[in-house]
């Protein structure tokens, strides 16, 4: 699966390949939670709209008609999902409740609480950035996705004792960025 191009994984897909969607989901799950997540500024949601787009790339594979790249192609499935989520989140926002209290009023927290963990989070994902690619996507298949070492292994196509390297060595890097407030720096090549 590792070799086959993007459109032809699209085409495994049409025909009910399981194993193709894993392979598209991996080549592309990272790009379009990061992408879900600016618009919606919630990590969940943004894995729910990433969630509800594979599977409809996955009942709509067939439809593909190769005017775009497949990650175009997703992603416009990916903003077109977050979109939804924006619409529904703006809808109930904008019905007051029966008792005329309106919950998006609410302030739970402090304003400075607030704004702390949006610069830890801002942190992070700069953090986040500055790791190499197979790292990230090691890491993001662990933590994010849940897989085991062996599986990220099969998606990678590496022994499971180079994932277990890369997620070390990614957890490490992210520890010691986030102690710094200097920029961190550029990845290493594992």
């Amino acid at each position: 699966m590792h070799a086959l191009a993007d459109d032809q994984l699209l085409h495994a897909i049409a025909q009910g390949d399981t194993q193709a969607l894993r392979e598209l989901h991996r080549r592309h799950a990272a790009t379009a939670v990061r992408f879900a997540w600016r618009m919606l500024g919630n990590v969940a949601d943004a894995e729910e709209a990433v969630a509800d787009a594979f599977c409809e790339v996955w009942q709509q594979a067939g439809r593909f008609e190769g005017r775009s790249q497949v990650r175009t192609w997703l992603l416009g499935i990916v903003r077109h999902k977050a979109l939804d989520r924006l619409r529904q989140t703006d809808h109930t926002v904008a019905s007051p409740a029966d008792d005329g209290h309106d919950p998006a009023c609410d302030i739970a927290d402090d304003p400075a609480d607030t704004v702390a963990r949006w610069q830890d989070a801002q942190h992070l994902q700069r953090c986040f950035e500055q790791l190499s690619s197979v790292q990230r996507e090691a890491l993001y298949l662990s933590v994010v996705e849940g897989l085991t070492t062996h599986e990220i292994a099969q998606l990678q196509g590496v022994p499971p004792g180079t994932v277990a390297t890369r997620i070390h060595h990614a957890r490490q890097r992210l520890r010691a960025c986030m102690a710094t407030d200097v920029a961190p720096a550029p990845p290493s090549p594992r």
